[in-house]
């Protein structure tokens, strides 16, 4: 698996159990503008 593969892997991942959280953990917050920048305009905050 190629590292592009697996981050987006991860993204999809995380943003599927985010919409569950009542809270997030405040680590999300810098890994969300972190996959902004790296997947561009398929990334909506």
């Amino acid at each position: 698996m190629s590292l592009a593969a697996a981050m987006k892997l991860r993204y999809l991942v995380l943003n599927h159990l985010a919409q569950d959280w009542k809270r997030p953990p405040r680590e999300w917050t810098e890994a969300k503008t972190q996959f902004a920048i790296i997947f561009g305009e398929r990334f909506t905050l």
